[in-house]
């Protein structure tokens, strides 16, 4: 069965023509058709009971893997998702993310709305992240003595690596959540966002602090070096790369073909080589693509012609492969006794006290009122697709036992679902005040 990275994909050897090759890929066609009906079908379950797509797409991988299908069918989980086509399920799963990340910083767009807000920003972040952070790395310990594997990762390692999942927030949700409330350009919405956006920058600096020294490469001066490469690649995009882009782009808008062949291989390959370009320096291959995102997001021409053509395929495409790749490496099953599942209530309920509580208690120090302050922590508790992205490095890192990357999984779902229904309730005032000025 396909596990990501820990298993290890079978080396295949075969000829790239053959019978061989035509049935492995005869086996990934049929990964695709089960994973985008199943995911297109709990997508529109979801619908229905008020939750977001991605909401939706996030269970269905998870039902594909050993938690649902693996208990019902674990005959049919094997057949379906072979260790010989692990390789390029999970390549297309990156693949799609690299592109998502790209699309993130084409959404990256909060400095009009918050020039006057920038001090509530700085300490609702500030708050929003050091105090899931300080609870996670306290209650840490607690956790990693009760863990079920006789082979324990390093203590410091899953220290650390905890205290980051706990401080996690998901942008792409919460976008999501806000355009279909209509929400999207009220203060609200880029006060929350521009926090959260905040907070996942200092969650992924420490995220690759924390790769550095479970790999034990952390030192002063490899850090410096890695440090200087990073700052020396974004002056080069933002003050060298940028404007040549948006030249190009707005040569291809001017021709009357805004997304054509010529334009579009420019920008994948820009973008593939920017996420090679993170990837070794250390800061992980999406980085690049949220830089090059960022770099062009205030083209909103482009950005729309972007999100009319393209966006559909990478949602409803790679992002689900992703999802199921997740699903994949999560079994439910392992919390079959009482205990594995108080430990995951307790996991549930130190996320949502540092994230919930610590967000709170920021808003209202800068003036925001209960209800504001609730919706702000709310959507900051939101953790879905940043959350899993996280996680899955942290396994793929070894930092991460199963039994805990299961309960960090549940625990994003779980606050995902729980998000939705509350941001509705408690914005509905807003939205329909931001629906009459639209109109």
């Amino acid at each position: 069965m396909l596990r990501g990275h820990e298993g290890g994909a079978a080396k295949v050897t075969h000829s790239a023509v053959g019978a061989s090759t035509e049935e492995l890929v005869l086996r990934l066609l049929y990964q695709l058709i089960a994973v985008l009906i199943v995911s297109r079908t709990v997508a529109v379950a979801a619908r229905r009971l008020g939750q977001t797509d991605v909401s939706g797409e996030i269970l269905a991988g998870l039902l594909m893997g050993p938690s649902l299908l693996g208990a019902l069918a674990p005959g049919a989980l094997a057949w379906l998702f072979p260790s010989e086509t692990g390789a390029i399920f999970t390549g297309l799963a990156q693949l799609g993310l690299v592109l998502l990340m790209f699309q993130i910083g084409l959404e990256f767009q909060f400095g009009e709305a918050l020039r006057s807000r920038r001090a509530s920003l700085v300490v609702i972040s500030a708050i929003g992240i050091v105090v899931p952070f300080a609870l996670g790395y306290w209650t840490s310990g607690f956790f990693y003595d009760r863990l079920p594997e006789p082979a324990k990762p390093d203590r410091f390692g899953f220290t650390l690596f905890f205290a980051v999942a706990m401080s996690i927030t998901a942008i792409p949700i919460l976008g999501r959540i806000f355009m279909e409330l209509g929400l999207s350009h009220t203060r609200l919405a880029a006060l929350t966002i521009g926090a959260a956006a905040v907070d996942d920058v200092i969650g992924w600096l420490l995220l690759g602090l924390i790769a550095l020294i479970v790999r034990g490469q952390f030192s002063l001066e490899w850090v410096g070096w890695r440090f200087a490469g990073v700052v020396i690649y974004l002056a080069f995009v933002f003050l060298a790369l940028r404007p040549l882009l948006k030249a190009r782009v707005r040569r291809a808008l001017a021709g009357g073909e805004p997304l054509g062949p010529g334009l579009l291989t420019t920008l994948l390959v820009v973008l593939f080589a920017s996420a090679a370009i993170t990837s070794n320096l250390k800061v992980f291959a999406i980085i690049g693509g949220f830089v090059i995102g960022v770099a062009l997001h205030d083209d909103r021409v482009f950005v729309e012609e972007w999100k009319r053509r393209m966006s559909p395929l990478v949602n409803t495409l790679l992002l689900p492969l992703f999802f199921t790749y997740t699903g994949l490496r999560t079994d439910v099953g392992s919390l079959g006794d009482l205990r594995e599942l108080a430990l995951c209530l307790g996991v549930i309920g130190v996320a949502f006290a540092g994230k919930l509580g610590g967000v709170y208690v920021g808003a209202r120090l800068v003036g925001e009122s209960r209800r504001e302050a609730l919706t702000i922590a709310t959507c900051m508790n939101t953790r879905a697709l940043m959350e899993l992205v996280a996680l899955n490095i942290g396994l793929d890192l070894g930092v991460l036992p199963p039994s805990m990357f299961t309960k960090l999984v549940l625990m994003a779902i779980v606050s995902t679902f729980v998000a939705t229904p509350l941001i509705r309730r408690l914005t509905r005032g807003e939205a329909r005040f931001a629906q009459r000025e639209a109109a």
